[in-house]
């Protein structure tokens, strides 16, 4: 048996973990499932974080209709080389009358499921948070769109 100590000075290489979630259109009343991540490690899945930045991540359309959807589900951005995990939960959580009271109640719980593992948390509430906290915001945005366009363009050329 290790000590815990000794477990919780290595950084543990949290994997990516995907899902599905059941998704009802609203206008036409469609359901479906569609894919989610629950966890994104951006070194074995570096194109999340690209997906992020440009706002993509968990989007679906629907079947029928074809009407796009956002997808608003909490899940966890880890960063292995950073040595970081970051909850994101839906923005509307913290702005319907949760407020500081909930983000603290929700980062108490990420610390206690993460207390053995060498790394810091976070939680954020959206998106943007995320991107403005950790990710390097508007300059990385930028960055991701110019990335997004040349990976396009060499696409257009192939």
């Amino acid at each position: 048996m290790t000590d815990s100590t000794e477990h919780a000075s290595a950084t543990a290489d949290l994997p990516t973990e995907f899902s599905e979630i059941e998704m009802r259109c609203p206008p036409c009343n469609a359901v479906w499932s569609a894919p989610v991540v629950r966890r994104v490690n951006v070194r074995t899945h570096p194109d999340a974080r690209l997906g992020i930045l440009l706002g993509t991540i968990h989007w679906t359309r629907c079947p029928v209709c074809k009407q796009p959807r956002a997808i608003e589900t909490i899940f966890e951005y880890f960063d292995p080389e950073q040595r970081l995990l970051v909850q994101v939960r839906p923005e509307w959580e913290y702005h319907a009358g949760g407020g500081e009271d909930w983000y603290w109640a929700r980062y108490e719980d990420l610390v206690l499921k993460y207390q053995d593992v060498d790394i810091r948390v976070d939680v954020v509430f959206g998106l943007h948070q995320l991107i403005e906290k950790w990710l390097g915001g508007e300059e990385a945005i930028r960055r991701a769109r110019e990335e997004w366009e040349i990976r396009r363009q060499k696409e257009g050329n192939r």
